[in-house]
């Protein structure tokens, strides 16, 4: 396998560099978009020597992972003189990022055996920090490619451009040659990128639902929490909006405090005494970005009950009767009493 880094993107872009003249507005023509799915037709029989583009199919799923199908017509396997870079405006600024690729602000490299991401840090392309989606496939029709808009700098719509490279060997010092390469570029060097909207639909999920304590005691706070992910990050939720409904014996409770924090959504109340023997009924919701789960309970509300000094309740133990506490009672007492008694000393004979 050819060795590669970011060496390998600097060298094809001064091959690309004839794009800077071109505005991004200067789009290649595309055929028509289905919802979160849009073809990009490429002119074809350009180079007779390099990878033929025909069309490249961008669509993307619900959490955002975006998928790039390169159809290229005269390569049927990645063979080890090939390479594909994409370049992504993600973004669509073209006077941010590399102004030698329309304001390119990461680059895939696709080589036989591997894909990465890079990241333009202002004078150079660098391993992205996160690339974990980032995959490949190839097949008789072509490559596939697969990454995260959230790895992209959590995207929501982008500018891009292919270069399909065949011809590149290894020089002396293990770099690569590309004296000998011929490139299929993507739409057309001189029409500017691509573009392309990121269509998701945020999912929320929980992941858990817990009320405390268990049972509801009147006079004692009670505490609800809703732990929740979301698929665009495949994370727990960092902000949000919580509500808190409750009612206790049919009448409205209001809650005490309502945050989000660490993905879990919280709501506090302190039910009254009053609220002893009565039913305790409430929801918690979380919305973000408009998506909202929510989550009810039901309570039975108990009176507080004194503890001894282990924390336990007093009152008869299970399953014991009134006249056996009574004597074990007096049992007690009277052993305290004898405890308690001075002891005399004997009489001098």
């Amino acid at each position: 396998m050819r060795p590669h880094n970011a060496l390998t993107l600097s060298v094809v872009l001064v091959l690309a560099a004839a794009v800077v003249a071109v505005p991004t507005s200067a789009l290649a023509r595309t055929e028509t978009a289905t919802a979160n799915s849009q073809t990009f037709t490429d002119s074809t029989g350009e180079d007779a020597n390099a990878p033929d583009i025909t069309t490249v199919a961008v669509s993307n799923d619900d959490a955002g992972l975006v998928t790039f199908k390169v159809n290229i017509s005269n390569r049927p396997a990645l063979t080890p003189d090939m390479l594909i870079l994409l370049y992504l405006d993600t973004d669509q600024l073209p006077t941010t990022g590399d102004t030698k690729a329309v304001g390119a602000d990461y680059a895939i490299e696709l080589d036989p055996g591997s894909v990465n991401l890079f990241k333009w840090n202002g004078s150079d392309y660098a391993g992205a920090p996160s690339q974990t989606s980032v995959t490949y496939t190839y097949d008789s029709t072509g490559a596939t490619i697969r990454a995260s808009a959230a790895e992209l700098g959590g995207t929501k719509g982008f500018n891009f451009g292919l270069d399909a490279v065949s011809g590149v060997t290894t020089d002396a010092s293990g770099n690569a040659d590309f004296s000998k390469a011929h490139d299929d570029f993507a739409p057309d060097l001189g029409h500017g990128f691509y573009s392309y909207q990121v269509l998701t639909k945020l999912v929320l999920s929980v992941q858990s639902f817990t009320t405390s304590p268990k049972p509801a005691k009147a006079g004692k706070a009670f505490v609800a929490n809703l732990a929740a992910s979301e698929n665009d990050t495949s994370g727990p939720v960092q902000a949000g909006t919580v509500a808190c409904s409750a009612t206790v014996g049919g009448k409205h409770l209001s809650a005490t405090a309502h945050r989000v924090a660490n993905g879990i959504a919280t709501c506090s109340w302190s039910l009254p005494r009053s609220a002893k023997g009565k039913t305790f009924h409430g929801t918690v919701s979380l919305t973000v970005k408009g998506t909202t789960v929510v989550r009810s309970f039901t309570a039975k509300v108990t009176s507080r009950r004194r503890g001894d000094s282990t924390g336990r309740p007093r009152g008869r133990p299970v399953g014991v009767s009134r006249r056996a506490c009574r004597r074990a009672s007096r049992a007690a007492n009277r052993a305290s009493s004898r405890a308690r008694r001075p002891r005399l000393p004997a009489p001098r004979r």
